[in-house]
């Protein structure tokens, strides 16, 4: 009995140094990866924004940016961390955003999508066709064929990423929050389709007594798991009377897109 007890302690004595050690190495790595980052940015804003002469790391409505300014004090240029949901996970990038609000350089900083397929979102020539881009541009840029999720999921992710930085760094007017008046439309079913996470989304509303009284989903090729639990979004717009709800968690891409698919359906 008294060897089982050494044993034990021993074993835990082991466990706990190990576990210690390992705390201690995750940190050192940690703060290695963040140092280099942050050389990385500071080399990037030199090499994009060859005026530049002096950085400022700003927080602006939870919106974290690097801001270069040239000798005179004139801001030329964001760089700013953007996500995306791809087809294997989270898809992290910088945007380099000129004063004027044009795309200066997109660069993938990590992703988890499918070597030779997703994994092209990385290459240079599906890059360079942002640059030059505003946030008023259309943003169909080639698709990339075989993956069309992480394709569609990066035009989305840097889209919404440079509108944040055109609103938060560059005091561009934020886009109007999609709104409609139930008056104007007349009692009836209207249907409507908006691009979500994979695929395109038809919904069917009807509309009765001046109210929304249902919406239901006609088409769709959305990731199931995923796609259940944006559905929640329809209930919310009956309840609130409006296409501008909150998107179900883990699902903002397939929620947005029933937003806006019941706005097109009720303005068309």
């Amino acid at each position: 009995m008294k060897d089982i007890i050494k044993l034990a302690i021993t074993l835990m004595i082991i466990c706990a140094v190990a576990a210690g050690a390992l705390a201690v190495t995750n940190s050192v790595t940690s703060e290695i990866i963040r140092i280099n980052e942050e050389k990385a940015k500071v080399s990037s804003m030199q090499r994009l924004f060859p005026t530049v002469d002096k950085l400022e790391d700003q927080t602006v409505d939870g919106q974290a940016g690097t801001v270069g300014f040239d000798a005179g004090g004139k801001m030329v240029g964001v760089l700013a961390e953007g996500r995306a949901e791809g087809y294997g996970g989270t898809i992290r990038f910088n945007l380099a955003v000129d004063g004027e609000g044009k795309i200066v350089e997109l660069d993938i900083i990590e992703h988890s999508e499918t070597p030779g397929l997703g994994a092209k979102i990385t290459e240079a020539g599906y890059r360079k066709q942002y640059e030059g881009l505003t946030a008023d541009s259309d943003f169909k840029v080639d698709t990339i064929s075989g993956a069309t999720i992480s394709a569609r999921a990066m035009e989305n992710g840097v889209k919404k990423a440079l509108q944040d930085i055109s609103v938060r760094f560059l005091g561009a007017e934020g886009a109007a929050a999609p709104s409609f008046s139930l008056d104007a439309v007349a009692d009836g079913t209207y249907t409507g389709t908006a691009a979500g996470f994979k695929s395109d989304i038809t919904v069917e509303v009807t509309v009765a007594s001046g109210k929304i009284t249902d919406v239901k989903i006609l088409d769709h090729n959305e990731t199931p798991d995923r796609f259940a639990k944006a559905e929640s979004v329809r209930d919310e717009i009956i309840t609130k009377q409006s296409v501008q709800v909150d998107a179900a968690s883990g699902a903002t891409m397939s929620s947005d897109a029933i937003m806006q698919a019941v706005l097109n359906a009720l303005t068309q």
